[in-house]
């Protein structure tokens, strides 16, 4: 008896093993390697577009980064912001990251922390399917005279419940993929 039993064993064994479900694997979305960044400033009903850009091609390499702002922002202004994030690490092989963070909108959020010395106030003008803040589409209005920096900040899973706002990341967590800031002065 105990050899017949044996011999079922092992077959019955591995029927068994075989027909179990394994485990779906997971699926990890890693953070965005950003090596370049770009605000666009349009003044609501026309005027000159300021540009700031950021642009670090070797990464954490031994080539400084970039940073540029093709003029001071009008004083009492209203802007619309569009920013355009990439990886152009690889000038045979762009990325378009912006695209990307668009499609993965409920994971993503963009901060724009101004000093405190520089009068401005910003709001979202996008958000993801859930209704939450995304930040690729922003409106800026300026205050008077004034300079100081703005920082801009993508957070790769940030909790977006949390009591943070577009100009106050603090309690928003999450990662951070990119933070850079601009000098910016606000002017007549």
């Amino acid at each position: 008896m105990n050899r017949i039993f044996s011999f079922l064993a092992l077959p019955l064994l591995l029927l068994w093993s075989a027909c179990t479900t394994k485990a779906d694997p997971i699926i990890e979305n890693e953070e965005e390697v950003i090596t370049d960044v770009i605000y666009q400033l349009q003044p609501v009903g026309g005027g000159e577009e300021i540009t700031m850009t950021f642009s670090d091609p070797d990464g954490d390499g031994a080539e400084p980064a970039q940073i540029n702002v093709t003029g001071p922002l009008a004083a009492n202004t209203l802007y619309d912001g569009t920013l355009v994030v990439s990886n152009l690490s690889d000038s045979s092989n762009p990325e378009d990251i912006t695209a990307e963070v668009v499609a993965e909108a409920e994971d993503h959020q963009f901060f724009y922390v101004p000093s405190t010395s520089l009068e401005v106030d910003l709001t979202y003008q996008d958000s993801d399917g859930d209704g939450k803040p995304l930040g690729v589409l922003t409106q800026l209005a300026t205050g008077g005279l004034s300079s100081g920096t703005l920082t801009i900040i993508l957070r790769h899973l940030p909790n977006k419940s949390s009591q943070a706002t577009i100009s106050d990341p603090a309690g928003a967590g999450g990662e951070t993929d990119v933070e850079v800031t601009f000098p910016v002065s606000i002017e007549d």
